[in-house]
């Protein structure tokens, strides 16, 4: 079920890279064994075999795919005189103003694992000029680290953003159906989460799926996070399952707009048979 006063929004990309489907095809088989390699059709029965693919087929590559939620509700008004208190402002923008919290999950999976490894990622959230980011989360390297190694069966975002793990019975909420929200990360992943304004989210994500990563203000209209594995470093074993990141942010809108907002996705994958290569991805949440 869904809590009605969270509006939640899925979306799945591909990042590609500029290596074409047969580019891809013949640099694997150059790692293929002999006894395989000689058995693989010559390079023009390969070109005839592509021309006769199906648009949509999906081939194993250096790719990636993305998944982004965006789940949003309105933020309470007395977190926003909080964060306005030294605006000189404030009344006209309480007057003028709607106000959202807005969370983003995102999801990165490699198309071929066996082959490619995941370096890191760019993902920026840009929104119209006329709206402006009054917060955002996390703003500093390490505490997903810390999160993590908190343990807990999720994540806790409180309404200013905080964030820190969390479990279902630590979320004081009553267990009823208003509270909760469903959304997928990715075709096979289903995660359940509980609002309140009072709380702020728990979400059922475990923590040792989560990629480290940190927010960055670009201006008041953008913000951007770097999304990288654990470092070895911090003595976490790496479970092969980190994949999920999780940015939010409190913004400022006109009166009942709901603004456009684009994410730019640039991500740098490795792998044995590919070398260092560039992916991209652009989604938009369009208004509606």
């Amino acid at each position: 079920m869904e809590n009605k006063g969270v509006r939640v929004e899925s979306v799945e990309a591909a990042l590609r890279s500029e290596i074409g489907i047969l580019s891809a095809k013949m640099m694997k088989i150059q790692y293929l064994p002999d006894s395989v390699k000689n058995k693989v059709p010559d390079s023009n029965a390969l070109t005839t075999q592509s021309e006769n693919t199906r648009q949509d087929e999906v081939v194993p590559g250096p790719n990636a795919l993305i998944s982004i939620t965006k789940i949003s509700t309105p933020t309470p008004r007395e977190e926003i005189k909080k964060l306005l208190i030294e605006d000189p402002g404030r009344e006209e923008h309480l007057r003028n103003h709607d106000f959202y919290t807005i969370v983003f999950i995102t999801r990165i999976q490699m198309e071929d694992p066996s082959t490619t490894r995941f370096i890191n990622a760019t993902i920026q959230f840009v929104f119209p000029a006329e709206v402006k980011i009054l917060e955002y989360s996390p703003k500093e390297r390490g505490i997903i680290t810390g999160i993590i190694k908190a343990g807990g069966t999720g994540i806790h975002l409180s309404p200013l953003l905080e964030l820190t793990a969390g479990s279902s019975q630590g979320t004081g909420l009553p267990d009823n159906p208003e509270n909760r929200f469903e959304f997928r990360a990715g075709t096979d992943t289903k995660i359940t989460g509980t609002y309140s304004k009072k709380f702020g989210y728990y979400l059922a994500i475990p923590p040792v799926e989560l990629f480290e990563y940190m927010a960055m203000l670009k201006n008041e209209h953008e913000v951007y996070g770097e999304v990288y594995p654990l470092m070895p470093s911090f003595e976490l074993e790496s479970t092969g399952k980190e994949n999920l990141a999780v940015f939010s942010l409190i913004i400022q809108s006109p009166k009942e707009v709901n603004p456009e907002i684009r994410v730019h996705v640039d991500s740098k994958v490795k792998g044995t048979i590919w070398g260092v290569i560039l992916l991209k991805s652009r989604v938009i949440f369009s208004k509606s």
